[in-house]
């Protein structure tokens, strides 16, 4: 049975083994064509076909939402490699939408230049906790951890000492912002999912 779960299924869709054998169906699922699904199969089958028409939303996506695939990729992709190729662009959706968020971001003496480093990297880091946690069964990072990883990943230093005071506020905005995007994201995918599953108790 496929899983019901946005993000899960966008990682299974991604799969190898997926991927391969959509050649010959996937212009059909992207022009609104059918698939017949059934219960029975083999070894696999449920990361077969019956991801297909997942898979050929998230091309759709790719093609019509690049932000929105962006951020699929980067939350969901089984490959890490190949979802970091697309962690620029989330970061730049992110980071608009903390901007839009912050009032005062404007402000020179409120908001300097190297907080606005640390913001920027602060989202590097959330996408990438994000990223980790797939099944959101993950605690979630505390301060020391976030500093600690932001030094090792991208080289920036951050005093956590009072996180609360200076930095939860803004890591908030930024939780918030990753996950209005996620939702924007996974939507479509939760609109594929759902015709999915009819099918499928259409074909038992």
């Amino acid at each position: 049975m496929i899983t019901t779960d946005p993000k899960l299924a966008w990682a299974m869709a991604l799969d190898t083994g997926v991927r391969s054998q959509m050649g010959p169906i996937l212009e059909e699922l992207e022009s609104g064509g059918g698939v017949q699904f059934t219960k029975k199969g083999g070894t696999g089958a449920a990361h077969g076909i019956e991801y297909g028409p997942v898979y050929a939303r998230i091309c759709r996506l790719e093609r019509e939402q690049p932000t929105l695939a962006a951020i699929g990729h980067v939350l969901c992709h089984p490959s890490t490699e190949q979802a970091n190729a697309y962690l620029d662009d989330a970061v730049e959706a992110v980071e608009g939408k903390v901007i839009a968020s912050i009032p005062n971001w404007g402000d020179g003496r409120a908001w300097r230049p190297a907080k606005k480093e640390r913001v920027h990297y602060l989202i590097h880091v959330a996408l990438l906790e994000r990223q980790r946690n797939l099944s959101n069964e993950q605690p979630a990072w505390g301060p020391e951890r976030i500093g600690a990883m932001m030094a090792e990943w991208y080289g920036v230093a951050i005093n956590t000492r009072k996180w609360h005071q200076d930095w939860m506020p803004v890591w908030s905005v930024i939780q918030a912002s990753i996950n209005h995007w996620e939702g924007e994201a996974m939507e479509p995918i939760s609109e594929t999912i759902g015709d999915m599953v009819r099918n499928i108790r259409k074909a038992a």
